[in-house]
């Protein structure tokens, strides 16, 4: 009967060991969930930061595309200017001063939109597209204008 006691709590004791969890030296303890929506907030704030960024570069290239493109239509404008009647020449260098006007102050905003922050670049986007979008639109009548 004591060898079956014995053999009884030997049983117990091995059960239970078993089913403790033991802490092995890779184990690490789990972070407690305000450690883990800390970790994961910071995750996601550095993921939004990396995206804002791509698309602000990737603006910025779309628009300096455009810019590149505007200005050679300028200067097609302006070897058409030149080969015209004096009347209609005189005509058409004012329109072509009010191109690179707006040209300029198109890549003005560009320049701020590339010296900006990534969390400022967003309000300055506006901006960009109303100066090229004016640029396009002149030119535009201009070309209209073109005898």
């Amino acid at each position: 009967m004591a060898v079956a006691r014995t053999l009884a709590f030997l049983c117990i004791i091995g059960i239970s060991l078993t089913l403790i969890p033991r802490a092995t030296a890779g184990d690490q303890p789990q972070p407690s969930t305000t450690d883990r929506v800390i970790r994961d907030t910071k995750e996601a704030v550095e993921a939004t930061k990396q995206y804002t960024l791509q698309q602000k570069e990737t603006f910025q290239k779309a628009v300096q595309a455009e810019l590149t493109d505007m200005q050679v239509k300028i200067a097609e404008l302006q070897k058409k200017t030149n080969a015209a009647s004096a009347e209609a020449r005189t005509e058409m260098q004012k329109a072509l001063q009010e191109l690179e006007h707006k040209k300029a102050e198109a890549r003005k905003e560009l320049d701020a939109m590339n010296e900006s922050t990534s969390s400022a670049w967003s309000k300055l986007k506006d901006n960009m597209n109303a100066a090229v979008e004016d640029l396009k639109k002149s030119y535009k009548e201009t070309v209209s204008k073109l005898p």
